[in-house]
């Protein structure tokens, strides 16, 4: 399995669009399993979710890892084909047409949705409150750069999934846009 997977193509975005499709995209990088098994942790039926992993397999996000002869079918185990996902740029650039800022528009709709339920339900004396902050500054191109290249830094130390699988492990989200404004 790859550590980063760039995306570079709308449809896979498209597909990550969808809460369930992210959800199933991370239960099989934390570690290979069939679809009954990310079913059963999940709390979600396996004939619902089926489509879903067809759809992300047929994509290219996951990959068959062992079939199995069982009962008259064939079981499948798959794998993200990474522990990280990234979207390539140029898929949101002026060239690449409409279909990329639908995409992105799309993507942060999710993400919305998702921070808005995670602040309305945050307790006031909960130690565990959200980080939600926007901040707009002016540097010099070379402290710019160096920005850049800590956020990458940090970025890269920050793991897609623990595949320890861990009964304690807690899920977290984090959006973060860093750009030049013009």
């Amino acid at each position: 399995m790859k550590e980063i997977y760039k995306i570079k193509d709308l449809e896979q975005i498209r597909l990550l669009s969808d809460p369930l499709k992210l959800q199933l995209l991370q239960a099989f990088a934390e570690s290979a399993r069939t679809t009954k098994e990310v079913a059963a942790e999940l709390g979600e039926s396996v004939t619902k979710l089926y489509r879903h992993v067809d759809a992300l397999h047929n994509s290219g996000l996951l990959t068959v890892v062992e079939e199995k002869q069982k009962r008259g079918t064939i079981e499948r185990t798959f794998q993200a084909v990474a522990q990280r996902f990234e979207a390539d740029h140029s898929l949101f650039t002026d060239e690449a047409s409409e279909d990329g800022a639908n995409a992105a528009r799309e993507m942060l709709r999710v993400v919305e949705a998702e921070i808005i339920d995670v602040l309305s339900n945050t307790a006031d004396d909960n130690d565990e409150e959200p980080v939600l902050f926007r901040i707009r500054g002016k540097a010099s191109p070379e402290r710019i750069a160096e920005l850049r290249t800590m956020l990458k830094e940090w970025l890269d130390s920050v793991p897609g999934s623990d595949s320890s699988r861990d009964d304690d492990a807690q899920e977290f989200g984090g959006l973060i846009a860093f750009y030049r404004i013009d």
